[in-house]
């Protein structure tokens, strides 16, 4: 690794670039003067001093007399960095009590006061990132107390895409909460992807849950307990569309999205009823081959 790849490097360590390249300088020599260092460095002589002492601050060198001399060496960087650390931890305790014992509880009270108005947003999230809208999904799912809805549609915003909550299904279905869940198959789908679907629909029936097919789902909904609604969107202007997740702790919201999850599932058909349709379907495939 070149010197100038070494410097970018200990920058986020809270390791200013002069104080970096001073170190790096050190670490070549045994012991130098500041005017030695300068010479051979990018900062000034006027700097350097300011410089050098941050270094010794941070315990990355040492600054001793040599017949009158002021020389200065590095620490050995393992016991250097043990120093840096350890002096950041210092910092942030040091914060940390200063909010325990001076912030907190009056931050709280006025965070607990009764507000004049409600901010109308305060029951919506939004959440992009792909690994956080699965943990709160996950964590809402686990604290299901009565009743669960699913649009089940593509692209899947679990890692590990359909069929990948099997265990999280079993564990509400064995809390006595029920799971009800429609599954988007359109026509135009492989013959793998449909088969795999109806495996994986057919262990979660296994577990307790009630399932149904259907061609085409709006969008892709959870609604938890009649209070709590998911829903999943593409963002379809983007360069490389991104599901943007938004969750809705509303009742009245969360009813009115019950309601379309009834049509749909009237609308939709029973694992047999589809299986008994794709035997057939294949069945004319394979005489008109």
């Amino acid at each position: 690794m070149n010197l100038n790849d070494l410097t970018t490097k200990l920058l986020p360590l809270g390791i200013t670039g002069r104080e970096a390249e001073v170190y790096i300088a050190l670490l070549k020599n045994s012991a130098l003067t500041a005017t030695e260092i300068s010479k051979i460095t990018s900062v000034s002589l006027n700097k350097i001093y300011e410089v050098l002492q941050n270094l010794v601050k941070k315990k990355m060198c040492t600054e001793n007399y040599l017949n009158g001399v002021k020389l200065f060496r590095c620490i050995e960087p393992k016991i250097a960095f043990q120093n840096i650390f350890s002096v950041y931890q210092e910092d942030i305790n040091r914060k940390k009590a200063l909010y325990k014992e001076e912030l907190e509880d009056s931050l709280n009270s006025l965070y607990s006061q009764d507000k004049n108005s409600n901010n109308p947003l305060d029951y919506i999230e939004v959440v992009s990132d792909r690994g956080q809208a699965t943990d709160r999904f996950l964590t809402i799912q686990a604290n299901a107390k009565k009743e669960i809805l699913f649009f089940s549609k593509p692209p899947y915003v679990n890692s590990q895409s359909l069929g990948g909550n099997i265990e999280e299904i079993e564990n509400v279905c064995k809390s006595n909460v029920s799971v009800k869940s429609i599954y988007e198959c359109g026509s135009n789908e492989s013959r793998e992807y449909k088969e795999n679907l109806l495996n994986v629909i057919e262990h979660y029936e296994s577990l307790g849950e009630e399932s149904r097919i259907i061609d085409a789902l709006p969008v892709k909904l959870v609604i938890v307990d009649e209070s709590i609604s998911i829903f999943s969107l593409i963002d379809n202007v983007a360069f490389n569309p991104q599901l943007t997740t938004m969750i809705v702790h509303h009742p009245v919201f969360a009813l009115s999205q019950k309601t379309l999850f009834e049509v749909y599932w009237n609308k939709s058909i029973t694992i047999d009823e589809y299986k008994r349709e794709y035997l057939s379907l294949l069945s004319k495939v394979v005489l008109q081959n």
